[in-house]
């Protein structure tokens, strides 16, 4: 065949491909169009919720009742956070968290889902989470005090059954799995960073005083307040006629952290306690129960006389400070991880402009 011949033969048929591309997108709505339409097509939001569609994640949406939620949780978490140090010690420093939560809170649900998209790309590299993600629904459950009802109720209240919030769970527990795996390589800080940033910060250290404290706690959260504090007055009078502080604490404490450990919290600032916790632990008379009540339920408390805060020295701080910098570059690992995200998105520079705005 001729040059020409090729030439026309090959116009034949691009010209014949793209008449079958118009016709089956445009036209009959063929093949073609249907796998379009499948893949651009919106996905549902999550059910029950009808509001309005603040963005959408590789057609995964964000709505404007989830912005209303996460900005709920985010005025919930603004408490400064606190570095626990060897023998008591605490080191505090104020959040840096704008007074406008609607950004933070939109930038925060676009995040977890590219970070659950990534994950559902490596689900067959990850461990199978089931077996703890049941073991959690158990221990939440454990909280209804037996009333199957209420606790059902609860969840269809979130509109989930019991096996789409196990599945939930198990799905979170993944995704916190892959975040630590993108970035487990985070660098230690040196001793010579350790003690730059210790120099940096000891003329703004303001040693709290501290008292001994240990708790026995009994939550009100979906049960009567009175039935609840009347078990918590009864414990008390266990105690003042002699028994077991810690004993009680491991056998009927509801802190899932302290109650093994015979209700030890450590040493705490009265202070600190008082913001956090809304309990008066400064008015507890040294080395004797006392019955108080914080947001989350009743507390026995027995506190320690007070000790008087001192300027901690580089060694006695040293374990703390390790602590924050691995912290501090951990964040910094996963902020940079899921600035990859978002840059593999395309969605980095248009989310800075819609915040400018």
């Amino acid at each position: 065949m001729s040059p020409t011949g090729k030439f026309t033969l090959r116009l034949v048929i691009y010209g014949a491909f793209l008449l079958y591309l118009v016709g089956d997108l445009f036209v009959w709505h063929g093949f073609l169009a249907g796998r379009m339409d499948a893949y651009l097509k919106p996905l549902p939001g999550p059910p029950g919720d009808s509001s309005a569609r603040i963005a959408e994640v590789y057609g995964e949406p964000v709505t404007a009742n989830q912005i209303s939620r996460r900005m709920t949780e985010l005025k919930m978490l603004r408490q400064p956070p606190v570095l626990d140090m060897e023998g008591g010690i605490k080191l505090t420093h104020e959040p840096d968290i704008p007074g406008d939560l609607a950004p933070r809170a939109r930038y925060d649900l676009i995040g977890s889902s590219l970070l659950r998209l990534k994950t559902s790309v490596n689900d067959l590299q990850l461990p199978n989470r089931n077996a703890e993600a049941a073991r959690a629904v158990e221990q939440i459950r454990s909280r209804f005090d037996g009333d199957t009802e209420q606790y059902l109720k609860t969840l269809h209240g979130q509109k989930l059954t019991q096996e789409q919030f196990q599945k939930k769970i198990a799905a979170r527990l993944k995704q916190t799995e892959q975040l630590y795996r993108a970035t487990a390589q985070a660098a230690e800080a040196s001793d010579e960073d350790l003690k730059t940033y210790y120099n940096l910060i000891r003329d703004q250290l303001t040693p709290p005083d501290l008292r001994k404290t240990r708790h026995i706690f009994l939550a009100t959260l979906n049960r009567e307040e009175a039935q609840v504090r009347q078990t918590a007055e009864t414990l008390l009078e266990r105690l003042k006629a002699g028994e077991s502080f810690s004993r009680l604490a491991r056998e009927f404490s509801e802190d899932e952290r302290s109650a093994p450990a015979g209700g030890e919290l450590g040493w705490i600032s009265p202070a600190r306690a008082k913001e956090t916790l809304g309990l008066a632990l400064a008015d507890v008379p040294d080395n004797r129960p006392v019955l108080l009540k914080s947001r989350w339920g009743w507390h026995l408390v027995e506190a320690s006389p007070v000790k008087k805060g001192k300027m901690p020295s580089y060694e006695e701080a040293l374990p703390a400070l390790r602590d924050a910098a691995r912290s501090l570059r951990k964040a910094q690992a996963v902020g940079l991880y899921m600035d990859g995200l978002f840059e593999e998105a395309h969605l980095r520079n248009r989310i800075k402009n819609k915040q400018g705005r």
